[in-house]
């Protein structure tokens, strides 16, 4: 029999999805106009589709969460670095959800399913996956895995012949698709074959193992997937956990109870909770799952009656869940064993559940006056909750607040308060972030880099050399690194390290710091070879084009200079720019001169002063002076040979 609305309750339909989508704009408001949150930058800026590391047509099944980097993509190229569009499209998705939620239970004829969406919309544990950018994995997965399941029911209901064999209907093909596409956006999903047997179960008291089968094949092959783009990416050389078995089936059971009671109380929510000691040869550790199997068993006992209900939503929290409970190795677990985001999807179960308890409990204004409470109640917990995800410093300190002991939070709010140039009290939180997690390089990076900035310059590069024992493969220590050993004047101790930069990944910015500073110290024809390496990769380079133009144009040595080169590489430059940038002209005018072609070189120098005094930069424009007098005497401009001063790069 099929659920779609009769045309009289249509507008009451409409109402109701409207009333969601208020909802969630308003208790998300607050988040709306927050900024990037902790690595959402990241996650946007060094996606494989931005980077051009992959293409849209390569990028399926070579990173985890294909789908999800798909769509920050096309963010990215509407949005870009203003984070308000991306919030929007997690409430929009966070919405969409909740209403795919009534949609399902009014399917699966659960009362209250109202309630439960509106409920599933205001839910404060909502917050960390809405309100954080980042997870998109989360708010674009639910849609297509609701959508994946409420399709399967209407497979099932769909009418066949008694003496034939069930042929899959496109319900079924669209249901399978969803689920890949939900597969594709969060690998997390993976145990929504284990619900539709739950629905089975519930509905007709049958298992569907053949019906199942090609999702159980998915689940499979896309787990497999995770856990190794988990192990050899995002894990890489990082411990997350060391208990034993025994001791994750531990604090599993911790972990559901820890659910359970933040989604029935959702009070002191935290990003990153106290991370609970286990050990395994306790046998009070096993009690939280003995107790959680007790309740289990205890609605089996009644599955004739109530029990089959209760046992039918706590058992989809738990097989929901049961990715994130420890089992399986995620960066995440080495920060905290339990996160309000990995609880996204499995409180879809416990809001339906709750709501469909209520209405058995309660009747008529009963029931509405209770559920309006409860959802004004959860809706102003939730918008105090999306006021802390307005800023990275107001999100860490509440995160400092509730647990003292987030070694991460002291990190990243010492980074934050380093670059507001609170120096002291940014030392202060990375060293009582070293204090708890001696190896985090990351951490002694960023003292070093506070350490420099207050020309504490040995205790800055003991920082920086003990994050490069810790991490010495990571790129971006020691480009750090060897920011600071430039300023310093230690030209070649900065190579040295901008080399193993390049060694270890290739990256542009590194490429153009090193080629600056083989100019600096004189070698010329080295710094020329890795400016032309920059503008293979990116040819439109404009730093790379105007430092490289200059250097082929006026270097003292004859065999690197080549004015046909120099004027090409100028040019291009210029036109980019709209022959409005001082050193690129100068760099024309220098690349016209070598060539021979004085007047040109000239009038590009008379530009370059007239542009530089418009803008009030008298040195350039004295530099562009003295120019401009060697090639109206027919003579182009070398720079002095090494160790004799000469014009910085330009």
């Amino acid at each position: 029999m099929s659920s779609t609305p009769e045309p009289a309750n249509r507008g009451r339909v409409a109402v109701g999805a409207l009333i969601i989508f208020l909802a969630a704009f308003a208790v998300c408001w607050p988040a709306l106009r927050g900024q990037f949150l902790w690595d959402d930058m990241l996650v946007v800026h060094r996606n494989p589709l931005v980077t051009a590391e992959l293409g849209p047509g390569t990028i399926w099944f070579r990173t985890d969460f294909p789908l999800s980097n798909v769509v920050f993509w096309l963010e990215w190229l509407a949005w870009g670095n203003h984070p308000v569009g991306y919030h929007i499209v997690n409430v929009l998705l966070h919405a969409t959800s909740a209403v795919l939620l009534w949609r399902l239970l009014r399917r699966m004829r659960v009362p209250a399913g109202w309630l439960a969406a509106m409920l599933f919309t205001v839910h404060p544990m909502c917050v960390a996956s809405v309100a954080w950018i980042s997870e998109l994995k989360n708010t674009l997965a639910l849609p297509f895995y609701l959508l994946s399941i409420l399709w399967y029911l209407e497979s099932d209901a769909e009418p066949h012949p008694a003496h034939l064999a069930p042929k899959p209907s496109k319900w079924y093909w669209f249901s399978l698709g969803a689920f890949v596409l939900a597969l594709l956006s969060k690998t997390s999903t993976v145990m929504l074959p284990v619900v539709l047997l739950g629905c089975a179960w519930w509905q007709r008291r049958r298992l569907d193992w053949l019906k199942t089968g090609p999702y159980f094949g998915l689940a499979l092959a896309f787990g497999i997937m995770s856990i190794g783009f988990q192990t050899h990416g995002a894990m890489a050389g990082v411990a997350v956990q060391t208990e034993n078995f025994c001791g994750r089936l531990a604090g599993a059971g911790m972990a559901l109870w820890f659910y359970l009671g933040k989604a029935l109380l959702p009070l002191h929510l935290n990003m990153i909770y106290p991370r609970w000691k286990i050990d395994a040869g306790a046998l009070g550790s096993y009690v939280p799952l003995l107790m959680w199997c007790g309740v289990l068993a205890v609605c089996w006992g009644f599955r004739r009656s109530w029990g089959r209900h209760v046992l039918f939503g706590l058992g989809c929290f738990t097989v929901t869940l049961f990715p994130v409970l420890g089992f399986f190795n995620m960066y995440f677990l080495a920060l905290s064993r339990v996160s309000d985001h990995f609880a996204y999807l499995p409180l879809t179960a416990l809001v339906a559940l709750a709501a469909a308890g209520l209405s058995y409990v309660l009747k008529g204004r009963g029931l509405s006056l209770a559920g309006g409470a409860l959802v004004a109640g959860l809706a102003v917990l939730a918008t105090l909750r999306a006021q802390v995800f307005v800023s990275e410093e107001a999100l860490w300190r509440d995160t400092l607040t509730k647990n003292p002991a987030a070694w991460c939070a002291h990190a990243n709010l010492g980074w934050i308060l380093a670059s507001q140039q609170k120096y002291d009290e940014a030392r202060e939180h990375l060293l009582a972030s070293l204090a708890l997690k001696p190896d985090n390089a990351q951490a002694h990076c960023n003292l070093g880099r506070v350490f420099f900035l207050q020309g504490k310059l040995a205790e800055a590069d003991e920082q920086f050399q003990a994050a490069v024992r810790i991490k010495p493969k990571d790129a971006e220590i020691r480009e750090s690194y060897a920011s600071a050993l430039a300023e310093q004047g230690k030209s070649d101790a900065a190579a040295k390290q901008l080399r193993e930069v390049l060694r270890l990944k290739p990256d542009t910015g590194a490429r153009i710091q090193l080629a600056t500073l083989l100019y600096q110290t004189g070698q010329f024809r080295e710094a020329v070879a890795e400016y032309r390496q920059v503008l293979a990769v990116k040819p439109d380079q404009p730093e790379a084009l105007s430092n490289l133009a200059w250097l082929l144009a006026t270097s003292p040595d004859s065999a690197v200079r080549d004015g046909a080169d120099a004027v090409r590489f100028a040019e291009q430059g210029c036109r980019q720019t709209g022959y409005q940038q001082v050193k690129m002209l100068s760099a024309l005018g220098a690349a016209y001169a070598e060539a021979g072609r004085f007047p040109e070189a000239a009038a590009t120098a008379q530009k370059a002063i007239e542009l530089a005094k418009a803008g009030g930069d008298t040195r350039l424009a004295a530099i562009n002076e003295q120019l401009l007098r060697l090639y109206r005497a027919g003579k182009p401009y070398h720079m002095p040979p090494p160790g004799a001063a000469r014009p910085e790069a330009q």
